[in-house]
């Protein structure tokens, strides 16, 4: 018997009268998106949030939003990466979350809109996601960043995205201060129990995740790619420390797990915490979760102001 809130029942009944993805191309499924109304939610008060356009290694430009706290900088900073199968979403999906997260870890939160599948299949979005986060590291004192403590976060799909950037960067011996994963993906066979357990009916089926990556995807190789699927590694002491936050009700929530356990086990500081009663990409859907996502900002900060502290008595 799933455990689930009343909140989170109410937001499954609604959920699950839409028609599914699996159902459309894409594109459609972008614009039913598009069009389900969305209740506007206050963003954070910061010093600021301002919108540009970066260059990618193939002279593509994609979008990022920085997000500033009130304050004196230089701040640390959270490149952040928004979720949705690697298909669908963008900057806006997470935008009130991301503010709040810069208000009150009191660092800069960039946002990065990587290119989506199937128009740009894997490695684009990693290529985007690894190449934003340079920009970041060569660019953050030019609004207000600390280059040398930057972290990566993302949710679901993001969350993958991130675990790739710390996988490149550890290929450049470029330290990342941390990777902070919301129910992310860390491999594509669903598989795992919670595959099981939550198949249908919980905010994200099975034959809906196996839809986001068979459009990720070109090729049965890519799914075994540590940069897709980073439980394929055999060596995990290269990451950052990492807080890894799972739902749940889940089917990713087992592998989430695992890749934490690994993490442990290769001697990689590394927190896991299961949200209890709620579902996959709550952390977007301010309107349905608002409490369970302040929870995670909370644990975000105690997280990074003990690193900060680890930091300061290191040095």
């Amino acid at each position: 018997m799933a455990n689930l809130y009343e909140h989170t029942k109410k937001y499954l009944i609604k959920a699950n009268a839409l028609p599914s993805l699996v159902t459309m191309t894409a594109q459609e499924a972008r614009e039913m998106r598009a069009k389900a109304p969305k209740l506007k939610r206050p963003v954070a008060k910061l010093k600021s949030i301002k919108q540009q356009a970066i260059t990618m290694r193939d002279g593509h430009q994609i979008a990022v939003r920085i997000y500033t706290p009130v304050g004196q900088g230089p701040f640390d900073i959270i490149v952040y990466y928004h979720g949705g199968g690697w298909v669908l979403n963008d900057l806006n999906t997470c935008h009130e979350s991301c503010s709040y997260l810069a208000q009150q870890a009191n660092q800069i939160v960039v946002s990065v809109e990587y290119r989506l599948a199937p128009e740009f299949k894997f490695p684009t979005p990693v290529f985007d996601a690894f190449d934003s986060f340079v920009w970041v590291r060569e660019h953050a004192s030019s609004f207000g960043g600390n280059t040398n403590r930057i972290s990566v976060a993302g949710d679901s799909a993001g969350g993958n995205l991130a675990v790739a950037v710390s996988q490149l960067a550890a290929q450049n011996e470029w330290s990342i201060t941390s990777q902070i994963l919301l129910y992310p993906v860390t491999e594509l066979s669903y598989s795992t129990n919670s595959y099981s357990l939550f198949e249908k009916g919980f905010g994200l089926d099975r034959e809906v995740m196996q839809w986001f990556g068979d459009y990720y995807i070109t090729s049965q190789n890519d799914a075994s790619n540590p940069l897709i699927s980073p439980l394929q590694l055999t060596n995990y002491s290269h990451f950052p420390p990492t807080l890894l936050f799972a739902a749940e009700n889940d089917v990713l929530r087992d592998e989430a797990l695992e890749f934490a356990k690994r993490l442990r086990q290769a001697g990689v500081q590394t927190t896991a915490i299961v949200m209890e009663g709620i579902v996959h990409s709550y952390f977007t859907h301010n309107d349905v979760f608002d409490r369970e996502i302040q929870q995670t900002i909370d644990q975000v900060n105690v997280f990074l102001k003990r690193l900060s502290k680890d930091s300061s008595t290191n040095n």
